[in-house]
């Protein structure tokens, strides 16, 4: 009888395993109006039947299934249980080696999940580095003669943007918007997402080497570009920004291939407000589109006055005729609905200006149907991480480092690399992350065998430079950088 009991417990807990969605791995960054960003690069998300918080750790988020409950999507977290949610003590995930923008400062992400059978969730709350909410990026001003568009702006006194290594530094890049990252693996032979991998950082800074010369540019096209390395692996990513996005309760849904980071398919949720993107490319810098309601009202005869949203349904063509006061301002990006997978993701933001915070509520189905999405409900669940947490850099044991792994004998005394015959020998490596050296030393990293080809096929490209395989732990590479993120040339230099 007490085997008949056994026998029919296991296979009542086995069945209820099988009703749960497939634990993986994934990504999350945050953004301070930037590309710069903060979080971490391989994080676990523990299906659950119910709330286990003893789970949680802080790179294990727990989603455990909602009975009798529901979650409403309203930029609060009223219907969240606060024993569910992971406290992510942010690393810095990317700064640009070459930046336009302000660095990264990490900060804690809050984080939670649950599911219901149908859709997953997941809350997220984390205070605004520069304690404001970054909604203007690109926006247009007239300027009594001519449009132009919002400068970046420089970091507020006393908030944490402001201890940035760059933050008093003039760059080149124009007004961004705040971000949250998520990403998901579709197919990962690699084994990105994996116990102790790369996560995301497999994907990032594939070209570094073709980043143009610091004198004449900060940045070249091709530095950030984010692609899979084998051809058929693909990601799936989860892009919120805080002006184009979040007008529309959605997000920017895309997906890594070899090739590219694609779009997914269906209608974006945006479109650029640019008269030479929209009209003619010879004509002048300025909005395509004005609000029809506003110009209708005369309102842009108002010295100042701003259109704080600019809805596909609420667009007038500008013309030359048109009178603008000066300081008008319009948004640079079109609001109109998602369609097709595009439109898979929900998202509801509330930025609070007491307490200088964001906080996001996300909704998605556990399966789309979609080739381009992360499906929850199918494939070999991830094996739950083993290897410690890691910690936030040593600066001091950070430059030891960098001399006992020699990589000063490439890259130079202060990680500012070596450029020639216009382009990078050695890559300029100030302010890089933990995760991109540990990845970029990977002895198994695909571009590394594709580069070391010559060795064995007749005829195959010698590449100029190459980094060698070095010896160096996840943990150590984030002190190196640590140390790397406190060395800065300034720009034009």
């Amino acid at each position: 009888m007490k085997i008949s009991l056994f026998v029919a417990s296991m296979v009542l807990a086995a069945n209820a395993a099988a009703d749960l969605p497939v634990n993986t791995y994934f990504s999350l960054a945050v953004t301070e109006n930037s590309h710069n960003h903060a979080g971490d690069n391989l994080l676990y998300l523990d299906f659950q039947q119910q709330l286990d918080s003893a789970a949680i750790t802080p790179r294990v988020v727990v989603s455990p299934r909602l009975k009798g409950a529901a979650i409403t999507l309203d930029g609060q977290l009223d219907d969240w249980n606060s024993r569910q949610f992971s406290r992510i003590q942010a690393r810095v995930m990317n700064n640009y080696p070459l930046s336009e923008y302000y660095d990264a400062v990490p900060g804690e992400i809050e984080v939670a999940s649950a599911h219901d059978g149908e859709h997953l969730y997941f809350a997220l709350r984390f205070t605004d580095a520069n304690h404001d909410a970054s909604i203007n990026r690109n926006r247009w001003h007239f300027d009594g003669q001519q449009w132009r568009k919002q400068p970046h702006v420089k970091p507020n006194p006393g908030t944490p943007a402001s201890r940035a290594i760059n933050a008093t530094d003039s760059l080149g890049g124009g007004e961004s918007e705040d971000r949250v990252l998520f990403m998901f693996p579709i197919v990962d032979r690699q084994g990105n997402f994996r116990d102790g991998s790369h996560g995301c950082a497999g994907y990032c800074h594939t070209e570094l080497v073709q980043s143009g010369d610091p004198r004449e540019q900060m940045i070249g096209e091709e530095v950030v570009k984010m692609h899979t390395a084998l051809a058929d692996d693909r990601a799936d990513i989860w892009h919120w920004t805080s002006s184009r996005s979040a007008p529309a309760n959605t997000l920017k849904d895309a997906h890594l291939t070899q090739e590219d980071r694609v779009g997914d398919s269906g209608q974006a949720p945006d479109q650029d407000n640019d008269y030479r993107k929209r009209v003619d490319k010879n004509g002048p810098a300025g909005p395509a589109y004005v609000s029809r309601k506003d110009y209708s009202a005369d309102n842009y005869r108002k010295p100042g006055f701003s259109t704080a949203l600019l809805p596909e349904e609420d667009l007038l063509p500008v013309t030359p005729d048109m009178v603008f006061a000066t300081g008008a301002s319009v948004p640079y990006s079109v609001t109109r609905p998602s369609t097709g997978s595009r439109g898979d993701v929900t998202v509801v933001s509330h930025y609070n200006p007491d307490t200088y915070q964001w906080t996001l509520e996300f909704q998605r189905k556990l399966a789309t149907g979609n080739a381009d999405d992360h499906d929850f409900t199918q494939g070999d669940a991830a094996t739950r991480p083993t290897l410690a947490v890691i910690e936030p850099g040593d600066p001091a044991l950070g430059a030891k480092l960098f001399k006992e792994k020699k990589c000063f004998s490439c890259h130079g005394d202060q990680g500012e690399g070596k450029f020639r015959d216009g382009h990078w020998q050695f890559p300029r490596i100030q302010r890089a992350s933990g995760p991109l050296i540990f990845k970029t030393a990977d002895h198994e990293r695909p571009k590394r065998t594709a580069a070391l080809s010559f060795k064995v096929t007749a005829g195959a490209p010698r590449p100029d430079a190459l980094m060698p395989y070095i010896d160096i732990s996840a943990q150590e590479a984030e002190h190196v950088a640590s140390w790397l993120q406190t060395q800065f040339i300034p720009r034009g230099q």
